[in-house]
């Protein structure tokens, strides 16, 4: 009973927290109130980031504590894959086998191929790695275009807090080496430049963002209503959940980082920690983040539908715990 208990009280809260905006509307300040209460009473440690992506206003909890990334790092495997297409050191229809070397254990299918039967082009295998999580195809991308290069790419647009250390192994192997790491702001930092078309260009951006649109088992596409389109990834490691991406809501995209860690160990029967209400939790935010600018696209005063741009430098915006603000990010 006392398991139960602690899964439900947490989703008592966050669904009265969507009942509470619900009847605040379009209160922005009401929302951050809302975002904070909810991770301040989930027993686990949270961290979110959220960006209209038409007014600028940004919504953060915990936005620079560093957390697991888990497959999420992926996103940025497929940012380099076409940064460097763009830059014609290969291209994403250069068809190449699959080498013994990246065979992995774990999620995908590669796997599980027949040695020397698999022949396609590196856009294929990064949808691989995207729609079924494929652990040797993001390795052997890992391999063709070199991590030192993601990670020094990532540092050059902006976001040196977003780490790519290791490739995917089996659990055990990995419980003794560091893992993937990001923030929430440098990671919603990171889509808004995909958003904005400055990786690269508008049709490389473009081009990503398609990828990272695929289909997946995102916990956040679980809670959308259908027909909104999102692009990201999620994510999971030791104790932790990650879920991050666009949100494509008509007249009204967001961006949308929920990161979660030091889940409780042997907070399940099997003894693990509770990646249910990790998975809860994740699903709720979600669903409050959805009320709130379904709202503010009914309610639009008459920002443009088009502006994907920062506010002005001096404006400030909703931020942490703590009740102050800080600018929105340029």
């Amino acid at each position: 009973m006392k398991f139960y208990l602690r899964i439900l009280r947490p989703l008592l809260f966050v669904t009265l927290a969507i009942r509470s905006v619900l009847v605040a509307g379009t209160d922005s300040a009401f929302f951050q109130k809302m975002l904070v209460e909810s991770a301040s009473s989930a027993k686990m440690t949270a961290g979110i980031a959220i960006k209209d992506l038409v007014s600028g206003e940004e919504f953060l909890f915990n936005a620079d504590d560093v957390f697991p990334q888990g497959s999420s790092i992926r996103i940025h495997i497929v940012a380099e894959l076409y940064r460097q297409a763009a830059s014609k050191k290969i291209s994403v229809d250069e068809v190449r086998s699959f080498p013994e070397s990246a065979r992995t254990p774990g999620f995908g299918v590669l796997t599980h191929m027949e040695k020397g039967t698999v022949l396609m082009s590196l856009r294929d295998y990064a949808v691989l790695m995207i729609m079924v999580n494929d652990n040797s195809a993001a390795n052997f991308l890992t391999d063709v275009l070199g991590m030192d290069n993601i990670n020094a790419s990532l540092a050059a647009q902006g976001t040196p807090e977003i780490e790519y250390r290791r490739k995917a192994m089996p659990r055990k192997e990995a419980q003794s080496l560091p893992d993937n790491i990001g923030t929430p702001r440098s990671v919603m930092r990171s889509l808004e430049l995909l958003q904005r078309g400055e990786v690269v260009d508008r049709a490389t951006s473009d081009a990503i963002l398609k990828i990272l649109a695929l289909p997946e088992v995102s916990y956040f596409r679980r809670n959308l209503p259908p027909g909104v389109a999102f692009a990201g990834r999620s994510g999971s490691g030791q104790g932790a959940r990650c879920d991050v991406g666009i949100v494509k809501l008509k007249d009204r995209p967001y961006i949308l980082c929920v990161m979660l860690k030091d889940l409780d160990a042997g907070a399940t029967p099997g003894g693990g920690p509770n990646f249910t209400k990790a998975d809860a939790f994740i699903g709720n935010i979600t669903k409050l983040a959805q009320q709130y600018f379904s709202a503010k696209a009914n309610t639009d005063d008459g920002d443009s539908k088009d502006n994907l741009s920062a506010p002005p430098p001096d404006q400030t915006t909703p931020s942490s715990s703590n009740g102050k603000t800080t600018p929105a990010s340029s």
